[in-house]
């Protein structure tokens, strides 16, 4: 063979000896593990949130403390307790505001007792003629385990008013229905304050219930 070809044929031998041996294996490769989410520091944490309390029922839901009927309850508590302790300056105070809310007794015995406070008023009081008519009142007893029922009606379209309080003795229960029979309020405990607005003028059924063991009387403002 002469010189020239063996270069040749060097080559060619070790092409196809590559070709014999297969491809080379690859050295295993380690699987990737993800890494681990870093921790959530706890200022960063979103706030927890606290449930908001449902809202009161409507036939359950209290009358503003800023509202006339609540304001004269508690003026006609405070006037008879002047009166049974003979506390001039508190009568007169409570007459004060008796004065100014313009209540309207519901029996003859209530008129009375109101003349009776009112005329407490200090002579320099500012005159009360001309003032507007603000919520009827009646008062009333329970012995023990009694209860009494009223009727009163309400306008329809405009928020109805009650407030029960109790001037001596055991707390009072209080069931108010309108006309068709359904509970528009029920309370237990004094005070006890409901509103509510019928959807059209009716009559309403309110009781009374003495749930105690004592005598209890009350006053009851009606607006």
């Amino acid at each position: 063979m002469s010189a020239a070809l063996r270069p040749g044929l060097a080559v060619l031998g070790l092409a196809l000896a590559a070709a014999c041996a297969g491809p080379s294996e690859a050295p295993p490769v380690a699987a990737a593990v993800p890494a681990a989410p870093a921790a959530v520091p706890a200022a960063a944490a979103a706030p927890a949130t606290a449930a908001a309390p449902p809202p009161p029922e409507a036939d359950e839901a209290p009358v503003p403390a800023s509202a006339p009927a609540a304001r004269l309850a508690r003026a006609l508590i405070e006037a008879e307790r002047a009166e049974r302790a003979g506390d001039r300056a508190a009568l007169a105070r409570a007459a004060m505001r008796l004065g100014r809310l313009g209540p309207v007794p519901a029996t003859p015995d209530d008129g009375a007792a109101l003349a009776r406070w009112l005329a407490a008023m200090p002579e320099d009081a500012a005159p009360m003629r001309g003032r507007a008519l603000g919520p009827a009142f009646r008062s009333g007893t329970l012995l023990p385990g009694t209860s009494t029922r009223l009727e009163q009606t309400f306008l329809g379209g405009r928020a109805a008013q009650i407030v029960l309080r109790v001037a001596a003795g055991s707390d009072l229960a209080l069931v108010v229905r309108d006309q068709a029979r359904r509970r528009v309020c029920h309370a237990r405990k004094d005070p006890i304050e409901c509103r509510w607005t019928p959807l059209y003028t009716q009559r309403h059924q309110i009781e009374i219930v003495n749930e105690g063991a004592d005598l209890s009387r009350f006053y009851i403002v009606f607006d």
